[in-house]
């Protein structure tokens, strides 16, 4: 795991997720300049997602404290009063009665061990979204480095082509070019434009994405520092990695607790067919009216006894039949998402070292030869020596080039992105600090 994300999920559980409610109102100011470790620590504590992971572990503790009770509920008082009229005079019955129900057949015990296995699957759930935001963010802030990378070249393929058209209308305009030789030269700087126009908006998206993970509005503009240099990341063997990510991935755990719990809950459906007890003491007084005898005549009783229910009309079939479906459905999900974990590291793994080559391939120097090439070509049709079809060959290589590279990076940072999220931030790449 990345040394960041180690960092935040040791400071969450420090914490104790004790600070999960701060308002949003509190924020006071993102930093900025805003660096890739910044916006990583920012987003741990402001992140949407994370925010409603922390309030349902909020709620999961406030329903695992409840359920850690010696008693299904508090101790029940009854007093009575009664008019009697008998031969001898009138008189006041009275009574007073308390009860208490009891857990039956381990059944408050099942509701805890219950509660607890959901509340701990809600932290390491918490603990894997932790890592996985993470990932997000890191991609998303790279993204936005791409981006502003794609319109800065943009910039400069309209600025050769800008270049090509003038000398193109210039040189028609003397009566030694074609209007074949300008034809070509405004093509290329139309199609240069509209990359450019594409590549701004491309940017404004990034920045709207990498708003939305940080939890800030979005109308903010956020100044980065980073710069984007990717470093290749070292890579275990396969079969290491796959066990090493089924090891890391908190949100494995958090479906193991969810079978416990279904398992718990399945054992107290089962149970439900024992009624619980009410143990209950009472006292009465009774006034015959005659005026002799405590309280004006009459007796005084004093006892105890046991009730509960007959489980004949109602014996929890459906109950039982629900939690039984729902301890079925938990293992299915911990099968699947253990399934699910190894495919999507070998996925990602396939495609993390498919994009490094391709970046490797097409470097930015790639580039600027492309765009060499361009400049090399306009001095050449100053010359006299090429005409409009080596224009247009150039600004064709020049946009081809250009869009395989940016798209090279974007997969790159795309599949790092999901190799960090399958192996639960096991890996991430070190860029844009």
């Amino acid at each position: 795991m990345s040394a960041i994300c180690l960092r935040l999920g040791v400071c969450a559980l420090s914490l104790g997720l004790a600070g999960f409610g701060a308002p949003a109102a509190a924020v006071t100011q993102i930093p900025q300049p805003l660096t890739l470790r910044a916006a990583l620590e920012w987003a741990a504590e402001y992140n949407p997602t994370l925010r409603s992971a922390q309030v349902r572990v909020e709620r999961l503790t406030g329903e695992a404290i409840h359920a850690d009770v010696a008693v299904p509920s508090n101790p029940r008082v009854e007093v009575e009063a009664g008019q009697r009229s008998t031969a001898a005079g009138d008189g006041t019955d009275l009574g007073i009665r308390l009860s208490q129900e009891v857990w039956i057949a381990g059944q408050g015990g099942l509701r805890e061990s219950a509660a607890n296995s959901e509340l701990a699957a809600a932290r390491q759930q918490y603990r894997y979204l932790l890592s996985a935001v993470a990932a997000r963010v890191r991609a998303a802030y790279l993204s936005v480095l791409v981006a502003d990378k794609a319109v800065a070249s943009g910039r400069r393929v309209v600025d050769a082509n800008q270049k090509l058209d003038d000398y193109a209308q210039r040189r028609l305009a003397a009566g030694a070019g074609t209007q074949l030789e300008v034809n070509a030269a405004k093509l290329g700087l139309s199609r240069s434009n509209a990359l450019l126009a594409k590549a701004k908006n491309r940017l404004t998206r990034s920045r709207l994405r990498l708003d939305d993970l940080l939890g800030i509005d979005p109308s903010r503009r956020l100044k980065l520092a980073g710069a984007l240099d990717i470093a290749p990341i070292t890579l275990p063997d396969r079969d290491a990695l796959l066990t090493r990510a089924v090891r890391q991935r908190s949100d494995l755990v958090a479906a193991a607790r969810q079978v416990a719990a279904a398992r718990s809950r399945l054992s107290l459906a089962d149970r439900q067919i024992i009624p619980n007890l009410t143990v209950f003491g009472f006292y009465r007084q009774e006034n015959n009216g005659d005026g002799h005898g405590p309280g004006g005549g009459g007796a005084t009783i004093a006892g105890g006894g046991l009730s509960f229910e007959l489980p004949i009309l109602h014996r929890y079939e459906g109950e039982r039949k629900s939690a039984r479906a729902k301890l079925n459905r938990a293992q299915l999900d911990q099968d699947n998402l253990e399934r699910n974990v190894r495919l999507q590291v070998l996925r990602a793994l396939s495609d993390y070292r498919s994009a490094r080559t391709q970046v490797a391939a097409l470097d930015s120097a790639v580039v600027d030869a492309a765009r060499q090439t361009v400049d090399l070509t306009r001095r050449a049709f100053q010359a006299g020596e090429v005409g409009a079809p080596a224009i247009t060959t150039a600004q064709n290589n020049l946009i081809a080039v250009r869009h395989e590279y940016l798209s090279a990076l974007d997969a790159l940072i795309g599949a790092a992105s999901d190799l960090e999220r399958a192996t639960g931030g096991l890996i991430a790449i070190d860029a844009g600090r």
